[in-house]
């Protein structure tokens, strides 16, 4: 194993000019930890906002990046299920307390991680992670049933793709919406109904429960489209809103964080287990994993510029 540790980080918030190549030691597995060999680092829109300061959560070593699929070099003590060459996956960093992934070696808690899917590459392993337990959170608050209606915001997305699958496996009566007729037609691809942000206002109270994707108006549209008594979940919460609807119709409003886990240290196991399923439901074709754009590591700060410039259409994974 080399002893250099080559790694991408930024020594001060700012613009994506702020992102560097650097060399950090080489970590150790603690208790209860695995030292990782970093394949691929998955790029999330939370990471623009850590590096920019408007989340004031980074890194222990302010190096970016949350998602990673990478190879299993050591294992720590009272670590059981893995071994040195796993190929492994999980949301394992980019915040308080850890290492962001965007490195060659990383320790990470083994309870976060979970054997890769054998049938995708490491690129398409590595952006499942976060939007995955964010979608699988979401469902779960919602308490979600077969036969119940629900309405996910923004089905084209990350996170919306694989909520609506989601949401399917649990036999829901599915509606997506979609922001053009080439997302509309993706979402279509799933086998759910799929309509345009525009119509979701006119499905006033047809959905018992509601995943909202985006925030702002698309919120306070999911508010319209919830039924009376229905629930509504959100992954973006930081506004504020009318919650006029939400009174009238007796809702209840789910706010969902993913990255508690790993800031808390609580309830980092459940994160484990999911993945483990998740991994299985992938290689058994129940779920596709989103397409997927590979960029080497040295790219970061343009990938940045592009997602804040609304250039960036697909998830990308940074090769290291």
């Amino acid at each position: 194993m080399s002893d250099v540790n080559r790694a991408w980080y930024f020594p001060e918030t700012g613009s994506p000019d702020r992102l560097t190549e650097t060399e950090i030691p080489v970590p150790q597995p603690g208790k209860g930890e695995l030292l990782i060999r970093v394949l691929a680092s998955g790029f999330n829109p939370i990471d623009t906002k850590i590096r920019a300061g408007l989340a004031p959560i980074a890194a222990d070593n302010h190096v970016p990046g949350c998602d990673v699929c990478g190879e299993v070099v050591a294992v720590g003590e009272d670590v059981s299920g893995f071994t040195p060459g796993d190929r492994v996956y999980g949301c394992a960093g980019g915040v308080k307390g850890s290492s962001g992934t965007l490195c060659q070696f990383l320790v990470a808690d083994a309870e976060l991680m979970a054997h890769a899917p054998h049938s995708v590459s490491a690129v398409q392993a590595a952006v499942l992670p976060l939007i995955t337990i964010t979608a699988f959170e979401a469902i779960e608050r919602l308490n979600l049933n077969a036969g119940e209606r629900c309405l996910i915001m923004g089905g084209s997305g990350g996170v919306g793709q694989m909520a609506l699958q989601l949401a399917k496996l649990r036999g829901a009566s599915v509606t997506a919406t979609a922001g053009d007729a080439c997302r509309r037609d993706q979402v279509a691809s799933f086998n759910v109904t799929a309509i345009f942000h525009q119509e979701a206002a006119e499905k006033t109270g047809q959905f018992e429960k509601v995943l909202d994707t985006h925030g702002g108006d698309s919120f306070q549209t999911a508010l319209i489209a919830a039924s009376a008594g229905g629930q509504v979940a959100t992954i973006n919460a930081r506004n504020t809103y009318d919650l006029t609807q939400a009174h009238a119709k007796g809702l209840t409003i789910h706010a969902v964080f993913m990255l508690l886990p790993l800031l808390t240290g609580k309830g980092r196991a459940v994160h484990g287990r999911f993945l483990s399923w998740l991994a299985n439901e992938v290689d058994a074709g129940r779920i596709i994993a989103p397409e997927a754009e590979a960029h080497p590591a040295s790219a970061v700060a343009d990938v940045h510029r592009r997602y804040e410039a609304g250039g960036l259409k697909t998830k990308v994974a940074f090769t290291l």
